[in-house]
């Protein structure tokens, strides 16, 4: 999981931006012709279902995942990882923030507003730049496993027919019969 910093106020990154990220990159980390389902994603993130839902929900309006149904189905990345930077992915989750405080101002607010606007912008430009692909851990290849002996090697005989002691039908009587006389 991703841990980023949260200012009261001027939130940089807020805690449904960083599940967001959390989860988008579970979705990347799966293979391309495979689905992950939210069930999956709400116990890998120990968050609830219904939550993760909403974050599913936030992601596929914005036009990163996409979503197939029935069995089988689930979640795929809809966008190539290579075109996504943190910045993209985080701002499919964030609320529109409020609007500051405008009361009484000191000298001291005005400074530290000041300074949190800055971290923030300064926040933007490294996330833009930074590309959501380097927060995605590669799958290492797994080692090529030793050849299988032919499968007709594995069968089992087939069990010898037993000879019935009696017939299995009106029908096969008079075959049991012409057995009992051979």
């Amino acid at each position: 999981m991703i841990n980023f910093l949260q200012l009261k106020g001027n939130t940089m990154l807020t805690k449904r931006s960083t599940l967001g990220l959390n989860v988008i990159i579970l979705i990347a980390q799966t293979p391309s012709h495979r689905t992950i389902t939210a069930d999956a994603l709400a116990s890998m993130t120990s968050v609830s279902l219904s939550y993760i839902e909403g974050i599913l929900k936030d992601a596929r309006e914005q036009g990163l995942i996409r979503a197939t149904r029935g069995p089988g189905g689930g979640y795929q990345l809809s966008v190539p990882l290579a075109d996504l930077s943190v910045w993209d992915a985080a701002l499919s989750f964030s609320s529109p923030s409020a609007a500051s405080h405008k009361g009484q101002s000191s000298s001291e607010t005005c400074a530290t507003n000041a300074i949190a606007q800055k971290a923030c912008q300064l926040e933007k430009e490294f996330l833009q730049s930074y590309p959501l692909a380097k927060l995605v851990p590669k799958y290492t290849e797994l080692p090529a496993s030793k050849p299988t002996k032919s499968l007709a090697m594995n069968f089992k005989p087939l069990p010898t027919r037993k000879i019935p002691a009696a017939p299995n039908s009106i029908f096969d009587l008079s075959n049991f019969l012409n057995l009992q006389a051979a």
